[in-house]
């Protein structure tokens, strides 16, 4: 992905927290020379020292098949907007785009055994329904059994991670400030979020590296 400086996104802490956030990533492999993805949920252990990744595919999808001890790419984005020109003290200026993404490399290790399937469904879902964690519990093995027939989950060892906030770091404070109102005053609804992550960088500042 490409970087300039200025706007890499080095802080582990931000990076982790924006994964979580934004989780629902692209997986990227290849298979016999073409690029294939699958949109899937994705968990992490958040560990700073030692960050890997969590997610599960459907058995169905032969993606599967050819990602064991293949690097892939994982991609997580959002959000993103555009920026007017009318922002900018200067005439000669032309429009851009704002956005965040984070891009993770990394090896994948198929899980074969229950306990560990189990384990990274149970913290899927703790993650995103806490309730049906006890309503999972009280269902029958046999049902969860054939439920978990029908994926196959996986943990990614990561060898690399890219991350880019791209947030009018080359612009004047004012500009930021206009850049910021308009993305708040925008009829659309990720423009709000967008600016939330100016201001929180804009703020912060050092978290840009």
């Amino acid at each position: 992905m490409y970087t300039p400086k200025i706007n890499r996104l080095t802080d582990m802490s931000e990076v982790i927290a924006f994964i979580d956030r934004f989780s629902f990533g692209i997986l990227l492999s290849k298979d016999n020379g073409r690029i294939i993805g699958t949109h899937i949920p994705i968990i992490s252990n958040k560990e700073p020292d030692n960050l890997k990744l969590y997610a599960h595919i459907a058995f169905a999808n032969e993606q599967w098949r050819e990602i064991e001890g293949q690097e892939v790419l994982i991609i997580f984005t959002e959000p993103h907007g555009y920026i007017s020109p009318k922002n900018y003290n200067k005439a000669e200026t032309v429009p851009t785009w704002n956005y965040m993404a984070v891009h993770i490399y990394g090896s994948v290790h198929i899980l074969h055994e229950k306990e560990s399937i189990l384990e990274v469904m149970e913290r899927t879902m703790i993650k995103y329904e806490h309730d049906y964690l006890e309503k999972w519990n009280q269902l029958s093995n046999d049902f969860k059994n054939r439920m978990l027939k029908g994926i196959v989950t996986f943990r990614v060892d990561i060898t690399d991670i890219e991350g880019k906030a791209k947030l009018s770091q080359n612009k004047t404070q004012e500009e930021k400030e206009n850049i910021i109102a308009s993305l708040k005053g925008s009829a659309i609804s990720t423009d709000s979020l967008l600016a939330e992550y100016m201001e929180h960088f804009n703020t912060t500042g050092d978290d840009l590296k």
